[in-house]
């Protein structure tokens, strides 16, 4: 049986919302998990809201994981967001409309994550079912730090960040943001943009690397 890729995605605070915060999170969220399922090509059981407050999909590659996982941090900003990636075998049958019902260690995998990142605070993660991987642990120390960072960027950092993924240049993204020449090269060398888009591009590899391995 192939790997496969579970996102498990939980959004922090939500019960300190009050009932129209939550009520537009849920709005905001919907449109933007939609968008999303239609943008993709990667995708395999689209992004389906199974709580309140968590939604996951499945994924046959990790290209663009990291672009939708800026992109609903710039679409739902304030408010923050866990992500946990798990990489492995799902023992159900592909369930093709909803990412529910399914179950095996690619979600295990996830499910523990999105433990880990309740207990410590970041918001980051990344796990492969059966496997003990030193470069894992390289690349969650390094999502940890990223997690601090992200924590204090404003809204057009991060989509400065997912436009410049998707092969924009800065002239598309100061008139699609409404900023300076200035504005853009500040945020992006105050927040090393390009060191974090190199990561999560050597992240991608090494999930795809794996997805081709087996036990």
């Amino acid at each position: 049986m192939n790997k496969l890729i579970v996102l498990i995605a939980d959004i922090e605070d939500s019960k300190k919302l009050s009932n129209k915060e939550r009520e537009k999170l849920q709005n905001d969220l919907s449109i933007l998990l939609e968008a999303l399922n239609n943008e993709s090509r990667t995708i395999v059981s689209p992004y389906t809201i199974t709580l309140g407050d968590e939604f996951q999909a499945v994924f046959k590659s990790a290209e663009g994981i990291c672009t939708d996982i800026l992109k609903i941090l710039a679409g739902l900003y304030p408010v923050r967001v866990r992500f946990s990636v798990g990489v492995g075998e799902i023992n159900t049958p592909i369930n093709k409309e909803q990412a529910i019902g399914m179950d095996g260690p690619a979600f295990h995998a996830a499910r523990k994550g999105i433990e880990v990142l309740k207990e410590s605070g970041f918001l980051f993660y990344l796990g492969v079912a059966g496997q003990d991987l030193p470069v894992i642990d390289l690349i969650n120390n390094s999502l940890q730090l990223l997690s601090k960072q992200v924590r204090g960027w404003n809204k057009n950092r991060l989509r400065i960040l997912y436009m410049l993924k998707e092969g924009a240049d800065y002239k598309a993204i100061t008139e699609e943001l409404d900023i300076s020449k200035t504005a853009f090269y500040k945020n992006k060398k105050a927040a090393s943009l390009d060191v974090v888009r190199e990561l999560s591009e050597n992240m991608a590899g090494i999930i795809n690397h794996q997805l081709k391995s087996y036990y």
